[in-house]
């Protein structure tokens, strides 16, 4: 059995819990907002899915001891308190059953971006394939004090756009604490994460990464998209609305173009470098898993 946990706000849990079913007898997603639960359920016709109204930190209140499989969080953990978390996950899971993190941007990936809805979070460093000039342009934008850094909900933007690296792994005792790791799908992005590095491996080929241990590798999150896909994206961020309710005077100048908002000045200034065609975004991701001991 599978569960996924989620936060309230901006939940992915119909998303993720959509990806489980195949896998697993059974799957429970969980969210402490019933509006959200609502929508999930809407999302997920599978016969072997479930839902239940909960915060992660007291799911040990709404679960058996021992029943789970496999603990996943997409896009969430970055919210949790793991003071509490980690005892309850000790609680629901089985022996040697598993903890699986990840934090990147797969939500623009599994959806149309004309169903994205207002205050969309946007975490990690957001980057145009082939570009690597363009990086202090987009650094500037998404995380200046003169773009949208100051307008991101905290702390959470910060331990995304540090790929999970402040979320401490639990130490108990009833974990196996040789078995936590992360991997950085990262590409050339991130230098300053030092670990061994490893390709990619193809689906159909031997996987050559280890075992075992943390690891650098390359990017799997990216896609193509038209700029009026960008501009509606990068419209739905959250700081994006905090920045003009907080500056009026720029939210009138919405869609002028080189005169218009913090947007499109930033835009304006993406397509004198890279011209009107199609752009591939690019997005580095962790995955942050650890297993709870067999005996």
């Amino acid at each position: 059995m599978a569960i996924t946990l989620a936060r309230t706000d901006q939940s992915t849990i119909g998303q993720v819990t959509q990806l489980l079913p195949d896998h697993f007898a059974n799957v429970i997603g969980s969210d402490a907002s019933k509006v959200m639960i609502d929508q999930a359920r809407k999302q997920n016709s599978a016969s072997n899915v479930t839902f239940i109204v909960s915060a992660a930190e007291d799911i040990a209140s709404k679960l058996d001891a021992g029943s789970i499989d496999l603990v996943i969080a997409g896009e969430a953990a970055h919210w949790f308190d793991h003071e509490r978390l980690w005892p309850a996950l000790v609680h629901i899971l089985k022996p040697g059953g598993t903890v699986a993190y990840w934090v990147g941007l797969p939500s623009i990936m599994h959806c149309d971006v004309s169903t994205l809805k207002s205050g969309i979070k946007a975490y990690a460093r957001t980057r145009v394939s082939g570009h690597p000039e363009l990086a202090p342009l987009i650094d500037e934008y998404c995380k200046g004090d003169n773009g949208l850094g100051p307008y991101w909900q905290e702390p959470g933007h910060s331990i995304c756009d540090n790929l999970y690296r402040d979320i401490t792994f639990p130490t108990s005792k009833e974990w196996d604490s040789a078995s936590g790791r992360r991997v950085y799908f990262t590409g050339a992005y991130y230098p300053e994460v030092k670990l061994p590095e490893y390709p990619l491996s193809a689906v159909d080929t031997e996987n050559t990464s280890p075992g075992e241990g943390s690891f650098r590798t390359g990017i799997i999150l990216s896609k193509s998209m038209a700029w009026t896909e960008i501009e509606e994206w990068w419209r739905s961020w959250s700081a994006l609305h905090t920045y003009l309710d907080k500056h009026p005077e720029e939210k009138a100048r919405t869609g002028q173009g080189k005169d218009g908002d913090i947007l499109d000045r930033f835009l304006y200034s993406l397509k004198e470098q890279l011209g009107n065609n199609d752009v591939t975004l690019e997005w580095p991701m962790v995955l942050m898993t650890i297993r709870k001991k067999s005996m």
